[in-house]
Protein backbone atom coordinates (compact mmCIF):
# COMPACT_ATOMS: atom_id res chain seq x y z
CA UNK A 1 0.00 0.00 0.00
CA UNK A 2 1.02 3.58 -0.56
CA UNK A 3 2.57 5.04 2.58
CA UNK A 4 0.24 7.46 4.33
CA UNK A 5 0.29 9.16 7.72
CA UNK A 6 -3.47 8.77 8.03
CA UNK A 7 -3.31 4.97 7.98
CA UNK A 8 -0.06 4.95 9.99
CA UNK A 9 1.96 2.73 7.64
CA UNK A 10 4.97 5.01 7.20
CA UNK A 11 8.38 3.40 7.72
CA UNK A 12 10.55 6.02 9.40
CA UNK A 13 14.23 6.06 8.28
CA UNK A 14 15.41 6.62 11.85
CA UNK A 15 13.70 3.40 12.91
CA UNK A 16 15.38 1.47 10.08
CA UNK A 17 18.79 2.85 11.06
CA UNK A 18 18.22 1.99 14.72
CA UNK A 19 17.22 -1.61 13.95
CA UNK A 20 19.42 -2.46 10.96
CA UNK A 21 22.07 0.27 10.66
CA UNK A 22 22.53 3.08 8.14
CA UNK A 23 24.15 0.85 5.53
CA UNK A 24 21.01 -1.28 5.23
CA UNK A 25 19.01 1.86 4.48
CA UNK A 26 21.62 2.89 1.90
CA UNK A 27 21.53 -0.63 0.41
CA UNK A 28 17.74 -0.45 0.15
CA UNK A 29 17.97 2.82 -1.80
CA UNK A 30 20.69 1.40 -4.08
CA UNK A 31 18.78 -1.85 -4.69
CA UNK A 32 15.54 -0.12 -5.67
CA UNK A 33 14.74 0.19 -9.37
CA UNK A 34 13.64 3.81 -9.57
CA UNK A 35 12.02 3.24 -12.98
CA UNK A 36 9.05 1.71 -11.16
CA UNK A 37 7.34 2.20 -7.80
CA UNK A 38 9.72 2.06 -4.86
CA UNK A 39 8.71 -0.58 -2.31
CA UNK A 40 9.77 -1.00 1.28
CA UNK A 41 8.60 -3.29 4.08
CA UNK A 42 10.02 -5.13 7.04
CA UNK A 43 10.29 -8.25 4.87
CA UNK A 44 12.28 -6.39 2.20
CA UNK A 45 14.60 -4.92 4.82
CA UNK A 46 15.07 -8.34 6.39
CA UNK A 47 15.99 -9.83 3.00
CA UNK A 48 18.45 -6.98 2.38
CA UNK A 49 20.05 -7.52 5.78
CA UNK A 50 20.73 -11.14 4.73
CA UNK A 51 22.29 -9.93 1.48
CA UNK A 52 24.39 -7.43 3.43
CA UNK A 53 25.49 -10.19 5.81
CA UNK A 54 26.73 -12.30 2.89
CA UNK A 55 28.89 -9.43 1.61
CA UNK A 56 30.13 -8.57 5.10
CA UNK A 57 30.94 -12.20 5.94
CA UNK A 58 32.93 -12.53 2.71
CA UNK A 59 35.02 -9.55 3.79
CA UNK A 60 35.40 -11.00 7.31
CA UNK A 61 36.63 -14.33 5.95
CA UNK A 62 39.23 -12.63 3.77
CA UNK A 63 40.38 -10.34 6.58
CA UNK A 64 40.74 -13.32 8.89
CA UNK A 65 42.93 -15.13 6.36
CA UNK A 66 45.26 -12.26 5.45
CA UNK A 67 46.09 -11.46 9.07
CA UNK A 68 49.75 -12.40 8.48
CA UNK A 69 49.96 -11.01 4.95
CA UNK A 70 51.96 -7.88 4.17
CA UNK A 71 51.21 -6.71 0.61
CA UNK A 72 54.46 -4.75 0.55
CA UNK A 73 56.62 -7.87 0.96
CA UNK A 74 54.42 -10.95 0.42
CA UNK A 75 52.64 -10.26 -2.89
CA UNK A 76 53.15 -12.99 -5.49
CA UNK A 77 53.62 -11.70 -9.08
CA UNK A 78 50.66 -12.43 -11.35
CA UNK A 79 52.63 -14.82 -13.58
CA UNK A 80 53.48 -16.96 -10.51
CA UNK A 81 49.92 -17.23 -9.17
CA UNK A 82 48.12 -20.56 -9.08
CA UNK A 83 45.76 -21.06 -12.02
CA UNK A 84 42.68 -21.00 -9.80
CA UNK A 85 43.80 -17.64 -8.39
CA UNK A 86 44.14 -16.27 -11.92
CA UNK A 87 40.57 -17.44 -12.59
CA UNK A 88 39.34 -15.49 -9.53
CA UNK A 89 41.06 -12.32 -10.78
CA UNK A 90 39.53 -12.85 -14.23
CA UNK A 91 36.08 -12.96 -12.63
CA UNK A 92 36.95 -9.87 -10.57
CA UNK A 93 37.86 -8.05 -13.80
CA UNK A 94 34.35 -8.76 -15.11
CA UNK A 95 32.84 -7.36 -11.91
CA UNK A 96 34.91 -4.16 -12.16
CA UNK A 97 33.83 -3.50 -15.74
CA UNK A 98 30.16 -4.21 -15.07
CA UNK A 99 29.96 -2.22 -11.82
CA UNK A 100 31.72 0.86 -13.23
CA UNK A 101 29.40 0.72 -16.22
CA UNK A 102 26.38 0.61 -13.92
CA UNK A 103 27.70 3.56 -11.90
CA UNK A 104 28.07 5.56 -15.12
CA UNK A 105 24.44 4.78 -16.03
CA UNK A 106 23.14 5.31 -12.45
CA UNK A 107 21.87 1.72 -12.37
CA UNK A 108 22.72 1.23 -8.71
CA UNK A 109 20.35 -1.72 -8.35
CA UNK A 110 22.49 -3.70 -10.82
CA UNK A 111 25.63 -2.90 -8.81
CA UNK A 112 24.10 -4.50 -5.75
CA UNK A 113 23.10 -7.65 -7.68
CA UNK A 114 26.48 -7.98 -9.41
CA UNK A 115 28.57 -7.71 -6.24
CA UNK A 116 26.26 -9.95 -4.21
CA UNK A 117 26.32 -12.61 -6.94
CA UNK A 118 30.13 -12.45 -7.10
CA UNK A 119 30.46 -12.82 -3.31
CA UNK A 120 28.05 -15.78 -3.10
CA UNK A 121 28.56 -17.75 -6.34
CA UNK A 122 32.17 -17.08 -7.35
CA UNK A 123 33.74 -16.55 -3.94
CA UNK A 124 31.86 -18.27 -1.10
CA UNK A 125 30.46 -21.25 -3.02
CA UNK A 126 33.53 -21.85 -5.15
CA UNK A 127 36.85 -20.05 -4.83
CA UNK A 128 37.05 -19.42 -1.06
CA UNK A 129 35.74 -22.90 -0.30
CA UNK A 130 38.43 -24.54 -2.45
CA UNK A 131 41.41 -22.50 -1.20
CA UNK A 132 40.76 -23.28 2.48
CA UNK A 133 43.06 -26.29 2.18
CA UNK A 134 45.88 -24.09 0.88
CA UNK A 135 45.28 -21.44 3.52
CA UNK A 136 45.14 -23.86 6.46
CA UNK A 137 47.49 -26.67 5.44
CA UNK A 138 50.22 -25.37 3.13
CA UNK A 139 53.47 -23.89 4.43
CA UNK A 140 52.72 -20.58 6.16
CA UNK A 141 55.02 -18.49 3.97
CA UNK A 142 55.00 -20.84 0.96
CA UNK A 143 54.15 -19.64 -2.55
CA UNK A 144 50.87 -21.60 -2.71
CA UNK A 145 49.47 -19.96 0.43
CA UNK A 146 50.85 -16.54 -0.44
CA UNK A 147 49.30 -16.89 -3.91
CA UNK A 148 45.85 -17.34 -2.36
CA UNK A 149 46.45 -14.45 0.05
CA UNK A 150 47.60 -12.18 -2.78
CA UNK A 151 44.41 -12.91 -4.69
CA UNK A 152 42.18 -12.40 -1.66
CA UNK A 153 43.91 -9.12 -0.87
CA UNK A 154 43.35 -7.82 -4.43
CA UNK A 155 39.71 -8.95 -4.33
CA UNK A 156 39.04 -7.28 -0.96
CA UNK A 157 40.80 -4.03 -1.90
CA UNK A 158 38.79 -3.87 -5.14
CA UNK A 159 35.40 -4.74 -3.64
CA UNK A 160 35.86 -2.24 -0.80
CA UNK A 161 36.41 0.60 -3.26
CA UNK A 162 33.54 -0.53 -5.49
CA UNK A 163 31.15 -0.72 -2.53
CA UNK A 164 32.20 2.52 -0.84
CA UNK A 165 29.58 4.80 -2.49
CA UNK A 166 26.79 2.46 -1.33
CA UNK A 167 27.95 0.69 1.86
CA UNK A 168 29.98 3.67 3.06
CA UNK A 169 30.33 2.77 6.73
CA UNK A 170 31.11 -0.89 6.06
CA UNK A 171 33.67 0.01 3.38
CA UNK A 172 35.42 2.40 5.76
CA UNK A 173 35.43 -0.26 8.48
CA UNK A 174 37.00 -2.82 6.11
CA UNK A 175 39.53 -0.26 4.83
CA UNK A 176 40.74 0.49 8.36
CA UNK A 177 41.05 -3.22 9.19
CA UNK A 178 42.98 -4.37 6.09
CA UNK A 179 46.66 -3.98 5.17
CA UNK A 180 47.69 -1.64 2.36
CA UNK A 181 50.44 -1.22 -0.19
CA UNK A 182 52.75 1.69 0.62
CA UNK A 183 51.62 4.52 2.88
CA UNK A 184 47.96 3.77 3.72
CA UNK A 185 45.41 6.48 3.02
CA UNK A 186 43.26 7.36 6.03
CA UNK A 187 39.97 6.75 4.24
CA UNK A 188 38.67 4.61 1.40
CA UNK A 189 37.12 7.82 0.06
CA UNK A 190 40.57 9.21 -0.63
CA UNK A 191 41.22 6.45 -3.18
CA UNK A 192 40.12 6.04 -6.80
CA UNK A 193 37.72 3.53 -8.27
CA UNK A 194 39.61 0.36 -9.35
CA UNK A 195 40.33 -0.30 -13.01
CA UNK A 196 40.24 -3.67 -14.76
CA UNK A 197 43.66 -5.17 -15.47
CA UNK A 198 44.09 -6.47 -19.02
CA UNK A 199 46.52 -9.17 -17.88
CA UNK A 200 43.79 -10.74 -15.72
CA UNK A 201 41.91 -11.67 -18.90
CA UNK A 202 44.64 -14.06 -20.08
CA UNK A 203 43.05 -17.34 -19.00
CA UNK A 204 41.52 -20.27 -20.85
CA UNK A 205 37.85 -19.41 -20.34
CA UNK A 206 36.57 -22.47 -22.25
CA UNK A 207 38.61 -24.77 -20.00
CA UNK A 208 37.12 -23.28 -16.84
CA UNK A 209 33.58 -23.39 -18.21
CA UNK A 210 34.06 -27.11 -18.84
CA UNK A 211 35.47 -27.65 -15.35
CA UNK A 212 32.47 -25.80 -13.89
CA UNK A 213 30.06 -28.05 -15.77
CA UNK A 214 31.90 -31.19 -14.61
CA UNK A 215 31.95 -29.90 -11.04
CA UNK A 216 28.16 -29.44 -11.11
CA UNK A 217 27.76 -33.11 -12.06
CA UNK A 218 30.26 -34.16 -9.38
CA UNK A 219 28.37 -32.14 -6.74
CA UNK A 220 25.15 -33.99 -7.61
CA UNK A 221 26.95 -37.34 -7.49
CA UNK A 222 28.39 -36.47 -4.05
CA UNK A 223 24.95 -35.42 -2.82
CA UNK A 224 23.51 -38.75 -3.95
CA UNK A 225 26.34 -40.61 -2.20
CA UNK A 226 25.66 -38.70 1.03
CA UNK A 227 21.94 -39.46 0.81
CA UNK A 228 22.79 -43.15 0.39
CA UNK A 229 25.08 -42.94 3.49
CA UNK A 230 28.05 -44.02 1.38
CA UNK A 231 30.10 -41.02 2.54
CA UNK A 232 29.79 -38.17 4.99
CA UNK A 233 32.14 -35.34 4.05
CA UNK A 234 33.31 -34.96 0.45
CA UNK A 235 36.90 -35.70 1.52
CA UNK A 236 35.81 -39.26 2.32
CA UNK A 237 35.26 -39.86 -1.38
CA UNK A 238 37.16 -40.90 -4.46
CA UNK A 239 35.64 -39.62 -7.70
CA UNK A 240 35.80 -41.82 -10.82
CA UNK A 241 35.01 -39.92 -14.01
CA UNK A 242 33.76 -42.28 -16.75
CA UNK A 243 34.38 -40.68 -20.15
CA UNK A 244 32.63 -41.84 -23.30
CA UNK A 245 34.75 -39.74 -25.67
CA UNK A 246 38.48 -39.48 -26.25
CA UNK A 247 38.19 -35.69 -26.16
CA UNK A 248 36.75 -35.65 -22.64
CA UNK A 249 39.20 -38.28 -21.36
CA UNK A 250 42.19 -36.41 -22.79
CA UNK A 251 40.91 -33.19 -21.23
CA UNK A 252 40.64 -34.78 -17.79
CA UNK A 253 43.56 -37.20 -17.54
CA UNK A 254 46.26 -34.55 -16.96
CA UNK A 255 44.19 -32.52 -14.50
CA UNK A 256 43.30 -35.14 -11.89
CA UNK A 257 45.25 -33.60 -9.01
CA UNK A 258 43.87 -30.18 -9.83
CA UNK A 259 40.34 -31.59 -10.06
CA UNK A 260 40.62 -33.28 -6.65
CA UNK A 261 41.28 -29.86 -5.16
CA UNK A 262 38.36 -28.30 -7.04
CA UNK A 263 35.99 -31.16 -6.11
CA UNK A 264 37.30 -31.10 -2.51
CA UNK A 265 37.69 -34.88 -2.57
CA UNK A 266 40.64 -37.11 -1.68
CA UNK A 267 41.29 -38.61 -5.12
CA UNK A 268 40.06 -38.35 -8.70
CA UNK A 269 40.42 -40.93 -11.47
CA UNK A 270 39.44 -40.73 -15.15
CA UNK A 271 38.64 -43.83 -17.21
CA UNK A 272 37.72 -44.18 -20.87
CA UNK A 273 34.66 -46.43 -21.23
CA UNK A 274 30.99 -46.39 -22.13
CA UNK A 275 29.76 -47.23 -18.65
CA UNK A 276 26.82 -45.35 -17.17
CA UNK A 277 27.77 -45.70 -13.52
CA UNK A 278 26.56 -43.41 -10.77
CA UNK A 279 25.32 -39.98 -11.78
CA UNK A 280 24.85 -39.49 -15.51
CA UNK A 281 26.27 -36.14 -16.54
CA UNK A 282 23.59 -33.47 -17.02
CA UNK A 283 25.99 -30.57 -17.57
CA UNK A 284 28.82 -32.39 -19.35
CA UNK A 285 27.90 -34.66 -22.23
CA UNK A 286 29.51 -38.10 -22.31
CA UNK A 287 30.31 -38.14 -18.59
CA UNK A 288 29.11 -40.26 -15.70
CA UNK A 289 30.36 -39.75 -12.15
CA UNK A 290 30.95 -42.66 -9.78
CA UNK A 291 31.59 -42.01 -6.08
CA UNK A 292 33.34 -44.60 -3.92
CA UNK A 293 34.95 -44.52 -0.50
CA UNK A 294 38.45 -43.05 -0.57
CA UNK A 295 41.27 -45.49 0.13
CA UNK A 296 44.25 -44.89 2.38
CA UNK A 297 44.28 -43.35 5.85
CA UNK A 298 42.83 -40.03 6.95
CA UNK A 299 45.44 -37.36 7.65
CA UNK A 300 44.52 -35.82 11.00
CA UNK A 301 45.74 -32.39 9.86
CA UNK A 302 44.19 -31.85 6.39
CA UNK A 303 41.57 -34.67 6.65
CA UNK A 304 42.47 -35.93 3.16
CA UNK A 305 42.66 -39.73 2.77
CA UNK A 306 46.10 -40.67 1.50
CA UNK A 307 48.34 -43.72 1.16
CA UNK A 308 51.25 -41.60 2.41
CA UNK A 309 49.86 -41.35 5.95
CA UNK A 310 52.29 -43.06 8.30
CA UNK A 311 55.31 -42.92 6.01
CA UNK A 312 56.97 -40.19 8.06
CA UNK A 313 58.24 -41.74 11.30
CA UNK A 314 58.14 -38.45 13.21
CA UNK A 315 54.56 -37.68 12.17
CA UNK A 316 52.83 -41.02 11.68
CA UNK A 317 49.30 -39.57 11.59
CA UNK A 318 50.05 -37.09 8.81
CA UNK A 319 50.23 -37.35 5.02
CA UNK A 320 53.51 -36.58 3.27
CA UNK A 321 52.45 -33.00 2.44
CA UNK A 322 51.45 -32.15 6.02
CA UNK A 323 54.45 -33.96 7.52
CA UNK A 324 56.79 -31.87 5.38
CA UNK A 325 55.06 -28.63 6.37
CA UNK A 326 54.99 -29.48 10.09
CA UNK A 327 58.66 -30.49 10.03
CA UNK A 328 59.57 -26.94 9.01
CA UNK A 329 57.79 -25.34 11.95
Amino acid sequence: KKMSKSIVNVIVPEHVIKEYGADILRLWVASSDYHSDIRISKEILKQLSEVYRKIRNTARFILGNIFDFNPNTDMVPYENLEELDKWALYRLNNVIRRVKGFYDKYEFYNIFHTIHNFCVVDLSNFYLDIIKDRLYCEEKTGVKRRSAQTTMYIVLDTLTRLLAPILSFTAEEIWNAMPHVGEPLKSVFMTDMPNAEDKYDNIDVAKWEKIFNIREDVKKALENARNEKLIGAALESKIILHCKTDELYNFLKDKLKELSVIFICSETEAVKDNADIGHIGENCEGLSVEVIKATGEKCERCWIYSHTVGENQEHKTLCSRCAEVVSKI
